[in-house]
């Protein structure tokens, strides 16, 4: 596994540990209100805090094996959506528990855009179970300016990451170039070889078992197959070699200063090192590759064309 890949896996399961701590924090706040309720003799309100308590806790444990599957994040949210259907009746005005603990789960659970489409189409509903008819434009307003407070941590950090996906240069699931910065190179490569008169050749390598892998073996099995292929064309290349990932199953490998001889020869090494590396499950690494050079008369634009054809080339000897 590539030290990528690796990073990938640990701060997946970070995140998912976060996921489930806030899932036993929610459930200790139930749990306390259950407690409290029988310490004041209230018996007739235990049952709902101690059903919806063991539902975040199964929810916190079905997370804790699987982290994939959305069904703990919906179990949980059901739980603090009963809580609040039930008790926000009988509470005194200006009780903000039940109206911040489902609104605030939400977000912590949810996708920001589902999460706040969420909240705003079940407000009309938490308001009206609140039975504020008096003073209903204090609870709209309340229940709004909790949103966007609560909402502001998620806002910044989804900027954050889109800012940081736009100005990445490598990819995310393996050790190799983005798609936008092997664009970026490819110009300058080109260029460099039409200014100082040397050959410049591009293989371009197709890994049909991509396409599929998730499916046949699920999403992880797909990324260890992706970062052991990257792993190895990056080994088998020179040190001033570009290995870039143009889609989601090709990949451009650009040779500075390479000939049409010396790619050849790059080319079969590379597909004998893929085919020797090997997985459990799928076996060896299939690789398809052709080769593309750099012509004295090519301008970006051709020379980028000539490589997408060779790619949907190389796609179409698959199907």
């Amino acid at each position: 596994m590539s030290p990528l890949h690796s990073l990938a896996h640990r701060e997946r399961r970070e995140l998912a540990n976060r996921k489930t701590l806030i899932m036993l924090l929610a459930a200790a706040v139930i749990a306390t209100y259950a407690l409290w309720r029988y310490l004041v003799g209230d018996f007739e309100h235990i049952l709902t805090p101690v059903l919806a308590t063991l539902l975040m806790a199964i929810a916190a444990g079905l997370n804790h094996l699987d982290d994939e599957q959305p069904l703990p994040s919906y179990l949980t949210l059901i739980a603090s959506y009963l809580m609040l259907a039930l008790e926000a009746p009988g509470t005194y005005p200006g009780m903000s528990l039940w109206l911040g603990l489902p609104s605030v789960l939400t977000l912590l659970l949810l996708p920001l855009a589902p999460a706040m489409l969420l909240n705003l189409v079940l407000a009309p509903l938490w308001l009206w179970l609140l039975g504020q008819q008096e003073d209903n434009f204090g609870e709209i307003l309340r229940y709004l300016c909790l949103l966007l407070v609560a909402s502001q941590p998620f806002v910044i950090n989804s900027l954050q990451a889109g800012v940081m996906s736009l100005t990445a240069s490598e990819e995310t699931e393996c050790n190799a170039f983005n798609a936008r910065t092997g664009q970026q190179r490819l110009i300058s490569e080109a260029a460099r070889a039409r200014a100082l008169d040397q050959p410049f050749s591009i293989l371009v390598v197709y890994l049909p078992q991509l396409d599929m892998l998730g499916e046949q073996f699920g999403e992880d099995r797909r990324i260890e197959c992706l970062a052991m292929a990257c792993d190895v064309m990056q080994e088998v290349s020179r040190q001033g070699d570009l290995l870039c990932r143009s889609d989601k199953s090709s990949f451009w490998l650009m040779l500075p200063n390479t000939g049409e001889a010396g790619a050849l020869i790059m080319r079969e090494r590379l597909t004998a090192a893929l085919a020797a590396a090997t997985q459990p499950e799928t076996g060896s690494i299939i690789a398809r590759a052709r080769l593309v050079t750099y012509k004295a008369d090519d301008t970006t634009q051709k020379l980028e064309q000539r490589l997408l054809a060779s790619q949907l080339a190389l796609m179409d000897l698959n199907e």
